[in-house]
Order: structure tokens, then sequence, then C-alpha cells
């Protein structure tokens, strides 16, 4: 299965949906057919956050999705808390399979479909399965985001040997910038990476106060970006 990209992160809070945010507003940009699903959603505590300040909003309205919101995320849980635990402080039952084949479904329909984890590779989705066995089940290239800050390093080295070791298509990563103020650790990190992991860096963003509600401004994130270099990755053809 490669009509799909699956956007990773090294932590919680790294940036994932900025990030899928900006790759939808290219891709409708450029009048590409695509598709984008978050398969789980935690803190979801109302009809109304749903639709005005959940990731799967925020995405939806910056890609121009026609999809309704229960079909972008399929499955969403009051508490924020890790998806197999909300699940069952709510009493739900959910399996690995019944996740994987779901999101399945949705990546038959598309020519190409963005799919955004939740939190780093070893979250807990379902009993005795996590996000990196969706990845695998689901078998699509993976994008990483990271941040920069002091301990990122890490965190991503950690995240990129994880993916090797399962066999799994990398892409590439994109580095984030979660404060204003930068540091010797914000400002060497792509350096320091490429010491130690031949990774292809995708692009990396500033830092944002807010998440853009402009269309300008989405598109000045973009250029932050190298899509049409990721775009070649994920097809195969770099």
């Amino acid at each position: 299965m490669n009509n799909g990209l699956f956007i990773t992160g090294t932590d919680t809070g790294v940036g994932k949906t900025v990030v899928a945010a900006t790759l939808a507003y290219a891709l409708h940009q450029r009048r590409l057919n695509f598709h984008y699903i978050k398969p789980v959603e935690s803190g979801i505590s109302s009809r109304d956050y749903l639709e005005t300040k959940s990731d799967a909003a925020l995405v939806k309205r910056a890609g121009f999705l026609p999809e309704p919101l229960n079909e972008i995320v399929p499955f969403r849980f009051r508490e924020p808390l890790a998806p197999l635990l909300a699940a069952r402080r709510e009493g739900i039952e959910l399996s690995g399979n019944e996740l994987s084949e779901c999101i399945k479904t949705c990546i038959k329909t598309s020519e190409l479909t963005l799919v955004e984890g939740a939190g780093g590779l070893l979250v807990p989705l379902c009993p005795d399965y996590l996000v990196i066995d969706l990845i695998k089940d689901l078998q699509l290239p993976v994008l990483v985001v990271c941040r920069t800050s002091l301990g990122a390093l890490n965190h991503t080295l950690l995240t990129l040997d994880r993916l090797r070791l399962e066999g799994i298509h990398l892409i590439g990563i994109i580095a984030n910038h979660l404060t204003a103020a930068t540091g010797i650790a914000e400002e060497s990190f792509l350096t320091q990476l490429s010491e130690f992991d031949p990774i292809t860096v995708l692009g990396e963003l500033p830092f944002l106060q807010n998440p853009p509600s402009e269309l300008k401004a989405w598109k000045k994130l973009t250029g932050h970006i190298d899509f049409d270099k990721l775009l070649r990755r994920m097809t195969g053809k770099t």
C-alpha cells in the first residue's frame, strides 16, 4: 500500500497536526486528489470542540476537505489521555484489527491519504497494539515530525532507529521549532542530527504562537517544506 503517508512524531505535541495541515493546504493548492484521516483523537470533550478546536478540524479547514469530521476522525475520546486509556475509561473496547481495517478502507478510496498518528511510535492505541503496529499494518511510508529543543536529538534518533529496525520506509523528517527563543540546542539540532543519522530533512518550521487562521499564512508556511522532494520520496522516485 503506497498511496499514502503516515505522519508520526517523536513525542506528543511536536507539531504533527500543523505539518499535516500544511501538507493538506499544499495538496489542495496543487489540485491533487487526497484524503486525510486521524484514526484516533483524544480530548474531544464536545461536538463543538470537535468542529472548532480539534486537530481534525484544523486540517479540514487548511485542506478544504469536504468529508465530515466523523469520517476524518472515526474514533474519538473525551479525555486528553493516551487512546487506550481514554477508551477504557469510557468503557470502549477497540481492537487493533478493527482500527487498521477502518483506515485501510479509507485509503483504498483515495489517490493519496495523509494519516496522522497519535503521539510517538509507542503510544498504546488498543490492547497489545501501538502506533508502530498500525504503521506496519498500513504499510505506508513515514514522515517523522520532531522538535528542536534540548533532548530532541535523543528522541529523534531513537524514533528513526526503531522505524528502521521494523523495516519501515522512512521518507524523512520535518523539524519544528516549538519556542520563540532559540539557543545553541535549537540552532545546532539539524547539524548534530546529520552527524549521527543520514535522514533526509524535508523541512524546518518556524515557531508559531498559534496555528495559522488565514490562507496567506498557510501559504507562507508551505515555503518551509520541500514539498516536491517529499512527493518524490513518497513515490520512490528519489
